[in-house]
């Protein structure tokens, strides 16, 4: 089947709640970096979208959605154009508040551990697990990785500057288990961002932006695979987008170690025909699995259940399906001097028990 792909980044702040830039600023440090779209997801406000700024920026597709609640149970809201009242103790009434305007959303950062070295051990962690109908979760936040890493400012000043990925290099710890969990009794997607804010430190000539908006929209990106190229309409592209964010028909990269477009995830067997990330169908004995990678330098894993069903180094498989079971693809970067680095993550294929129905 073939698809059309867009590369996007989500989780961005701007000037409209504690970011640096403007809503024009970011997309065109968007444009600079290769992006196709990106999400503003400005904290407990749907300003951006208020005032117009959705829409094509010079090639970029904006799309606003918000953050919200304040200390804890952050919730990534998309799809929404009325405000949403912000419930840290009660975030089941956020999710549904969300779901009654038609909209989708992702916990974000739900692991995340804070540190005394910064902002006094702040963290913005979930506490409520029994919630229901959000979307997804983020397993992988670079400045929220960034802030957990170091135990003295001083480090963390040295190796912004010696190698500003060393954080960031592995999701959050329990993030897949978690989603592992969840995936079984559901369907729901993983995506990546950074938490983007572009902060200041210093003036005038002293003046340091740490990890400017066009540094990390070169990080954790998502791509889409889209079965019609994006339209035109700006309301269209947007409809499009938010359709395929919401149903997990895409995958997520660490675009840093390198740009990952190219690489693909379905199921197919002759009863059903072939299904994307996302998608399900029911189990046939000539089920297999489709895995390409753009990297002859990758290691691919197959995750079933949660579990390792397969592991190789290699550039593309076709993996038989015997039983049923939730799939999803890892693909490590190989290294002949060192680990193996995470590099794609991919959303679930469910490959259901077989009831005559695909």
């Amino acid at each position: 089947m073939p698809y059309f792909e867009y590369t996007g980044h989500l989780h961005i702040h701007s000037t409209f709640s504690d970011g640096k830039g403007s809503v024009p600023q970011i997309a065109a440090a968007a444009r600079e970096a290769g992006l196709d779209f990106i999400g503003i997801t400005d904290h407990n406000t749907l300003a951006a979208r208020e005032q117009g700024l959705e829409g094509w920026h010079g090639g970029v597709l904006v799309i606003v959605g918000t953050e919200l609640n304040t200390a804890k149970n952050h919730y990534l809201a998309f799809g929404v154009s009325e405000p949403v009242p912000p419930s840290d103790a009660d975030p089941q009434k956020v999710i549904d508040a969300v779901a009654a305007q038609g909209g989708f959303g992702y916990l974000a950062h739900p692991l995340e551990q804070g540190n005394p070295a910064f902002q006094d051990g702040c963290a913005f962690p979930w506490d409520q697990w029994e919630v229901k109908g959000f979307s997804g979760l983020e397993i992988w936040n670079f400045c929220s990785l960034w802030r957990s890493a170091f135990r003295k400012s001083w480090q963390a000043l040295f190796w912004y500057f010696a190698d500003p990925y060393r954080p960031a290099r592995f999701p959050a710890p329990g993030g897949l288990a978690l989603f592992d969990r969840l995936s079984r009794e559901r369907p729901v997607c993983v995506y990546v961002g950074s938490d983007a804010h572009a902060l200041s430190w210093g003036k005038g000539p002293l003046k340091v932006t740490f990890f400017p908006y066009r540094f990390l929209f070169r990080t954790l990106n998502v791509h889409l695979l889209l079965e019609a190229p994006l339209a035109e309409d700006a309301a269209a592209a947007r409809a499009q987008l938010l359709g395929a964010l919401r149903r997990g028909q895409f995958f997520c990269c660490s675009d840093y170690l390198q740009q990952g477009r190219g690489f693909r995830f379905s199921a197919f067997n002759a009863a059903c025909g072939e299904v994307g990330m996302g998608g399900r169908l029911a189990h046939t004995p000539d089920t297999v699995l489709r895995v390409s990678s753009p990297s002859s330098r990758s290691v691919i894993r197959i995750i079933k259940n949660g579990r390792l069903a397969y592991q190789g180094k290699q550039k593309s498989l076709a993996f038989k399906v015997l039983k049923p079971g939730v799939f999803r693809v890892e693909v490590y970067r190989h290294s002949l001097l060192g680990a193996d680095l995470p590099w794609i993550y991919s959303n679930p294929i469910y490959v259901t028990a077989g009831s005559g129905k695909c």
